[in-house]
């Protein structure tokens, strides 16, 4: 027995070894959290924008708002975690408010990292690895900075612990007590994987290893425990989503993942996620972990846990869950953004992986100096980025404050009060000011309306769902970035202020610039033509899926706008939204359903005029090829011929359908040359 065994043998339940892990895990946060601060002249400091849509939605759920971002938005799936903003929410409605609920937030993440370890020493039970655990948990600063952040990181780690013992003793136990054991482990995975999604690998894994392990307990009914309350909980998250929005997934996964984009290919999202791998793999796990050679001794320990038998099922699992979630964080198009923080669950897993690898080599009887250097070199190699890192984490929340904070102080201070905020970073801005915000990405969500989904498609199908809201709610006050949103603030606002920040490491731009909002070219909601029997505002998504429009994807159906003036001129310009169809390629949609047979004229709207396109391209006339199709079979077919546009006027040809019934399916087709549409109504005659 070692000297701290037998010191700690006589400390009260281990005291010694608590006060040892809270030291370390206070020591590692306090060399973040104090530069940080000094930086931000004292205010807590958050390195992320995000921490502060956690902090929204922990408002909304302290004041009777649960999963809404801000209260009377309306639900959002846009909280990566669903646990994070309840253990928040107390917090908020004690009285830490604005940027002080970062105090609260630290103490979650300090208390979670003193869980994450004791569960890990619960696993070992006793030695010297014991006391290396919390050394080995705080060892690799970029880990720190995101298990510090204020984000959920910590409350994975404390979650990944309390799921590693529980699926042991679900093995272990005796057999009365086993199938208890089983669904108490069931219920640790599915909390790990609402708070991080890719940490599906791992839940997977833990859960067939307790389904082998579960000895005299049938296979089936073991695996309904262990994995059952995960497809319960998804299953259940993913049917709520759909209510409620429209979308099975959440809207950051709409939002980000790589196939989300409608208009590229397998072979090019496959090229994005390998160039992801490559990133991920040298900068998030080898350069982080000491860089060679040094890595490689956190390698061989993981390995020694593979081949002793005493936590191999835990190993494997830990080993198949980082493989796992590193091919899910790849789909992922920001994975190399915002200091590689969607590695950080993956990290916590090879670090807890090495932890039971060193228990079970010095179980085996592996030499105990040669398992201690190895450790030794687990632990020391990463701190060589440990001060980049602590200053990237100062900066980073000084670029925050700086600006995403100083934008929310000016709109907290403008009279009168803003009725609503346009942004395309959310965050700060609605939390510290206070004004309800329109997030034009989708992350906080709005009604029901798919702006995560929009956003993918291109900013002019934003636009089109802000031209969906009544006048009264959309937004007076825009606070963008211009350069993400070419051509919007040009369009729709008045440059009233800016803020500029310098040394910027963290924010999208030096430059967020508030606007005031002008939506006088948007046409007015639920606006009609005479004689409207039907209409499709191509680009707009809600008006596309209730038409079951398709655009030929991938390589076309790029969403475009423009703003013209139109035929009536008490309507003065308009601006709309539509699709480039390249030329040869098809557009087609549905006639609403309950539309009664009859004679119909078919009106297009475009911004391009048929001399200019045959001027332009020459191989053939620009013609439209038209076609009705019932029950998927041609009914009739028409050939329009563009007519000329004329100058700074929406073109908007018409020809006359004989019959047209609900259900129909019109395509529309340029041979020659591509086609830009969009608008499509259907008036009576």
């Amino acid at each position: 027995m070692s000297v701290l065994d037998r010191i700690e043998r006589h400390a009260p339940e281990g005291l010694l070894w608590h006060l040892w892990a809270a030291a370390v895990v206070m020591a590692v946060a306090l060399s973040f959290y104090l530069p940080a601060l000094r930086r931000t002249d004292w205010v807590w400091p958050a390195p992320l924008d995000d921490v502060y849509i956690y902090y929204g939605h922990a408002r909304s759920f302290a004041l009777g708002h649960p999963f809404a971002w801000f209260p009377g938005n309306g639900y959002s799936s846009g909280a990566t975690s669903l646990l994070y903003p309840l253990l928040l929410a107390p917090a908020w409605a004690l009285g830490l408010r604005g940027s002080a609920l970062g105090i609260g937030a630290a103490i979650i993440a300090l208390l979670c990292l003193s869980d994450l370890c004791r569960s890990l020493r619960s696993l070992i039970k006793s030695g010297l690895v014991c006391w290396l655990v919390p050394p080995l948990m705080m060892a690799v600063p970029l880990l720190d900075w995101s298990w510090l952040a204020g984000m959920e990181t910590a409350l994975f780690g404390a979650l990944l612990g309390r799921a590693l013992l529980a699926s042991d003793r679900a093995v272990t136990a005796p057999a009365a007590g086993r199938a208890r054991r089983q669904l108490v482990a069931g219920g640790w995975l599915a909390l790990a994987v609402l708070t991080r999604p890719e940490a599906v690998a791992l839940a997977i894994g833990l859960g067939l290893g307790i389904v082998h392990g579960a000895r005299s307990l049938g296979t089936w009914s073991s695996l309904g425990r262990s994995l059952g309350p995960l497809v319960t909980t998804l299953g259940s998250q993913a049917a709520v989503n759909y209510g409620l929005t429209g979308e099975w997934s959440p809207a950051g996964a709409v939002r980000k993942l790589i196939w989300s984009v409608p208009y590229t290919d397998a072979p090019t999202h496959a090229i994005e996620a390998t160039r992801n791998l490559v990133v991920l793999v040298h900068q998030a796990f080898g350069r982080a972990l000491g860089g060679q050679p040094y890595w490689i001794a956190l390698a061989m320990l993981v390995a020694g846990g593979i081949v002793t038998p005493q936590h191999r099922r835990l190993v494997l699992s830990l080993v198949g869950g980082w493989a796992g979630g590193l091919l899910l964080v790849c789909l992922n198009s920001t994975a190399r953004y915002q200091n590689y923080r969607y590695c950080a669950p993956l990290l916590a897993m090879l670090l807890c992986a090495a932890a039971l690898g060193m228990h079970g080599l010095l179980k085996r009887g592996a030499p105990r100096l040669w398992v201690l250097a190895l450790a030794a070199v687990a632990i020391i190699a990463p701190s060589g980025g440990l001060l980049r890192q602590i200053d990237h984490f100062a900066s980073a929340s000084a670029n925050i404050l700086d600006q995403h904070g100083e934008v929310a102080r000016r709109l907290g201070s403008l009279e009168p009060k803003p009725r609503r905020v346009l942004v395309n970073d959310a965050g700060a801005i609605p939390y510290l000011s206070e004004v309800p915000p329109l997030d034009g990405l989708g992350l906080g969500g709005f009604r029901r309306l798919p702006f995560a989904r929009a956003s993918v498609h291109g900013l002019p199908a934003v636009i089109e769902l802000v031209e969906r809201l009544p006048e009264t709610d959309r937004p007076d006050i825009m606070a963008i970035y211009p350069g993400w949103w070419g051509g919007v603030a040009e369009l729709f606002g008045r440059r009233l202020d800016s803020v500029r920040i310098t040394h910027n490491v963290i924010c999208a731009a030096d430059e967020k610039v508030i606007y005031a909002a002008n939506w006088e070219t948007l046409a007015r909601a639920g606006a009609r033509r005479p004689g409207q029997v039907d209409q499709l505002d191509v680009g707009d998504l809600v008006d596309e899926q209730a038409h079951d429009y398709r655009f030929p994807a991938p390589w076309g159906g790029w969403v475009v706008s423009a703003t013209l003036r139109t035929s009536r001129p008490a309507e003065g310009r308009r601006y709309d939204a539509g699709r480039l169809i390249p030329a040869g390629r098809t557009e087609s949609f549905r006639v609403r359903r309950d539309l009664a047979a009859g004679p119909a004229i078919l009106v297009l709207r475009t911004d391009t005029g048929g001399d200019d396109a045959a001027a332009s391209n020459p191989v053939g006339p620009p013609d439209l090829h038209i076609e009705v199709r019932r029950n998927d079979a041609p009914l009739a077919a028409h050939r329009l011929h563009l007519p000329r546009q004329v100058a700074d006027h929406w073109n908007e040809p018409a020809v006359q359908l004989a019959e047209v019934a609900g259900g129909d399916e019109i395509t529309l087709q340029t041979p020659n040359h591509p086609w830009r549409s969009f608008h499509i109504w259907l008036l009576r005659p």
